[in-house]
């Protein structure tokens, strides 16, 4: 099951539709979108390419329209701060924005040296592919409104595995550089 942060209770429906719509794409979803130990560079990059691909078109997420917005490109330092969030995660078993020792996105991402206007972060817990955590994101209002947000011109995915079956975190990092 996706649990995709949030403070919003319409989070329920949010599982409900990614569900479903995990269901329906179980079958077109190529091996290498998949998430396994080895797999991290490839899921990664269709991550951004799935991103890339909505923020082509229009989008509705909840009730706020966004307009097709410009791609992103990947930054190695928002990937850097997605990899130390995704690995704490799975390491202390927690899922939230507010890291273990009480950094949040900006923190972290001025930490790996990315010189931020702007930050926002998206996170999952329980995806297995690339597909299903975007869909899930584009599924929630708020993180769907990250994705299209036109101000934002880079990304950083990471994706971390704990020790148990499940146990999937994923961050999405983006930023506007100064």
């Amino acid at each position: 099951m996706l649990r995709v942060s949030s403070r919003i209770s319409w989070r329920l429906r949010v599982y409900a539709i990614v569900a479903v719509l995990a269901g329906v794409n179980a079958v077109a979803i190529p091996a290498d979108a998949i998430v396994t130990r080895d797999s991290h560079t490839k899921v990664r990059a269709r991550v951004v390419d799935l991103v890339n691909e909505a923020r082509k078109h229009r989008r509705r997420c909840g009730s706020e329209q966004f307009p097709a917005a410009a791609p992103l490109s990947v930054s190695q330092k928002l990937n850097d701060a997605a990899a130390g969030h995704a690995r704490d995660m799975a390491r202390k078993k927690f899922f939230e924005h507010r890291g273990s020792n009480g950094s949040q996105p900006r923190d972290r991402v001025r930490r790996a040296g990315y010189d931020s206007r702007l930050t926002g972060e998206n996170i999952a817990l329980g995806p297995e592919s690339a597909e299903e955590v975007v869909a899930g994101w584009l599924a929630s209002p708020g993180h769907c409104a990250n994705i299209m947000d036109a101000r934002f011109q880079q990304i950083g995915v990471a994706v971390s595995v704990g020790r148990k079956r499940g146990q999937i975190y994923w961050v999405q990092n983006f930023g506007v550089p100064r």
